[in-house]
């Protein structure tokens, strides 16, 4: 990883609607916790229309004493609206055309809202981008094992599109803006089949122009690390984790498999006055959301004020 320099001010990128605004939180306020200078923290919240909990992220922004750009996307400035990609949510494509909405900042630092910061930043924000488009994480799905369905995909995937054979996780990016608006073209042009969106897209349209970046800085907690990483990345992510990114798990459910990640989110998310519960909630609103919308558009269907659906007058 190449580093030049002190790092003055660091542009932190955060894109998400009301159904992650409260993750969101939980992780710009453990990000301004673990740096050695808030002050130098510039967070853009990139959001959909209508998105709740500005008022809250701002007041733990000014706590700290970064500072916050709010950014609404209007969906005619998402050039991902097109109907094929619409059974996704237009935030998860923001990241990739971030470079068009703030034409003036050269380098970002994308972080997904479900990541808990560990230890500063900076140094991984000062590394030389060079020529590349953007650095980023190998994606820890093991390849290895015949056995894993996400393993099985990568290995496909990077069969099928891609000559340089990095497949990187996008939940942590640092991003290289003024190479990534000359490289917008061909990611709007990239057609791949897709399983994880803006990871697919990125992947085999940066392809051979992404920097690989220490395991340390996007790891799963608790996870065993395949062998593809060397000895160093998996001793830095065991033994001193940047960013832990909870991708593959819900931090806020009780998993036999993962029995200090609750625990850790725990800790993260009460000093906000949020509880793992609060995160449930709302992914069982999510869910009804999710039902409703695949049954309405069903002919004979009806679905009530209270979410209940009716097939031809009989109450299901």
């Amino acid at each position: 990883m190449l580093v030049f320099g002190a790092v003055q001010e660091m542009n932190i990128l955060y894109c998400f609607d009301s159904n992650f605004w409260q993750m969101a939180a939980v992780s710009i306020s453990t990000l301004l916790s673990t740096q050695s200078n808030s002050a130098d923290l510039v967070i853009y919240c990139m959001v959909a229309p209508g998105t709740r909990g500005r008022g809250r992220i701002a007041d733990i922004i000014k706590s700290h004493g970064a500072k916050l750009v709010w950014r609404t996307v209007r969906a005619r400035e998402n050039p991902f609206r097109r109907h094929d990609y619409s059974r996704w949510s237009p935030v998860i494509f923001y990241r990739i055309f971030a470079c068009n909405i703030f034409p003036d900042v050269d380098k970002m630092l994308y972080l997904d809202s479900d990541t808990v910061i560990h230890d500063d930043l900076s140094a991984m924000y000062a590394t030389d981008l060079g020529e590349y488009a953007l650095g980023g994480v190998r994606d820890m799905a093991r390849v290895d094992k015949s056995d894993s369905t996400a393993g099985n995909y990568v290995r496909g995937f990077k069969e099928k599109y891609l000559r340089h054979g990095l497949y990187i996780n996008s939940g942590v990016l640092l991003l290289n803006m003024p190479r990534m608006r000359e490289c917008m073209p061909q990611l709007l042009a990239t057609d791949v089949p897709l399983k994880y969106p803006d990871q697919d897209i990125l992947n085999a349209g940066l392809d051979g122009m992404i920097l690989e970046l220490p395991l340390r800085y996007n790891i799963i907690p608790e996870t065993e690390i395949a062998p593809k990483f060397t000895q160093e990345m998996r001793a830095g992510a065991l033994d001193n984790p940047a960013v832990h990114h909870f991708y593959a798990i819900k931090p806020y459910i009780h998993h036999p498999g993962y029995p200090q990640t609750y625990s850790e989110f725990f800790r993260a998310c009460t000093p906000l006055g949020f509880y793992p519960e609060d995160f449930a909630r709302t992914d069982a609103r999510r869910a009804r959301h999710r039902l409703r919308s695949s049954w309405s558009h069903i002919p004979g269907v009806r679905i009530t004020r209270r979410g209940n659906i009716r097939l031809f007058g009989i109450f299901r």
